[in-house]
């Protein structure tokens, strides 16, 4: 939720860079920004809530932005990051523009003749140049110019102005390792109800009578449907009698047994299995069994607000 926030934001900035016409980045730079610059604008003291974040998230931004290069005249020289994600000035003062002698509203086209890079002139009486400049012009590596084309702001390779939220978000995201019950979750025959109540299941998020003994709420981890064993998730929906005979049933209708002592490993052997079809069903079946048990689990905790079924009805239910 964090990184789809934060790249909601991010397409917010991107629409004030790249001047979109929706209303908001409209308003942005004609009465916020006027003629100064997105990229090195200091952070205002009374600012808005969603401004603050978007200046903030400039860092970020630049990570994945690269500017295409056209004709160079929708590119500030000085104040756009076309260089390796860094605006060569920060002010309108800066001592690199007056070394350059060029304007502070130089376009990108002032160094660019025919398609090609032409270095700039210092101005020889500036003895001691900004060590910025001096990488600069040093460095060789300018970016390629399509003198056919136009200037264009790209996203990971795409086009800012056709960017969604979603490129965004699967750039900037934290990236985990890929757990081993991936595909027994998020098979392409889910039910998104059930697939989420397994992934927390996974997740060991359920709020288990030895999870919650552990966080110190309940006394009790006495299993509300067999009353004999310690209410844990394998417990629960593996070896607790009342959730086996069901389980046994319906992977018995595919001719499979139930292999793995723990939640995990049973949902793993069942992805493994070779028969693809056979196995998607029994992935299909786990997550309703899943969902209807922990359902069924709840209503005997609260007998008062569930209905209490008897192991038979549960299993024609699930069926």
């Amino acid at each position: 939720m964090v990184d789809w926030n934060r790249a909601q934001i991010v397409h917010h900035l991107i629409k004030v860079v790249t001047k979109s016409s929706s209303l908001w980045p409209k308003w942005v730079n004609a009465t916020v920004l006027k003629h100064k610059h997105f990229w090195t604008l200091s952070m205002p003291t009374d600012c808005s809530w969603i401004w603050r974040k978007v200046l903030k998230l400039r860092r970020v931004a630049l990570q994945f932005l690269t500017y295409s290069i056209g004709g160079g005249s929708d590119i500030s020289l000085w104040f756009d990051p076309w260089w390796g994600g860094i605006c060569l000035a920060d002010t309108h003062n800066s001592p690199i523009i007056s070394q350059c002698g060029l304007y502070h509203n130089a376009g990108l086209s002032s160094i660019i003749l025919n398609g090609t890079w032409r270095l700039l002139r210092l101005n020889p009486r500036h003895h001691h140049l900004d060590p910025l400049l001096t990488q600069w012009l040093q460095a060789f590596d300018y970016p390629t110019v399509n003198s056919n084309g136009m200037d264009t702001l790209l996203w990971d390779g795409i086009n800012a102005t056709k960017i969604k939220t979603w490129h965004i978000w699967n750039s900037i995201r934290s990236r985990g390792y890929l757990v081993p019950w991936y595909k027994a979750v998020w098979h392409r025959l889910r039910v998104t109800r059930y697939a989420h109540h397994q992934w927390l299941l996974c997740h060991g998020r359920l709020n288990t009578l030895s999870r919650l003994h552990r966080f110190g709420i309940v006394d009790s981890q006495q299993c509300f449907l067999c009353i004999s064993g310690r209410e844990t998730d394998s417990h629960l929906f593996v070896h607790c009698t009342y959730s086996r005979w069901i389980l046994s049933r319906l992977l018995g209708m595919l001719g499979i047994s139930i292999v793995g002592d723990t939640w995990l490993s049973m949902l793993i052997n069942l992805a493994d299995i070779q028969d693809g079809p056979r196995s998607l069903l029994a992935l299909c079946l786990v997550q309703v069994f899943c969902y209807h048990i922990w359902r069924e689990r709840n209503a005997r905790a609260c007998t008062q607000q569930g209905r209490l079924w008897p192991i038979k009805a549960l299993a024609r239910d699930v069926d």
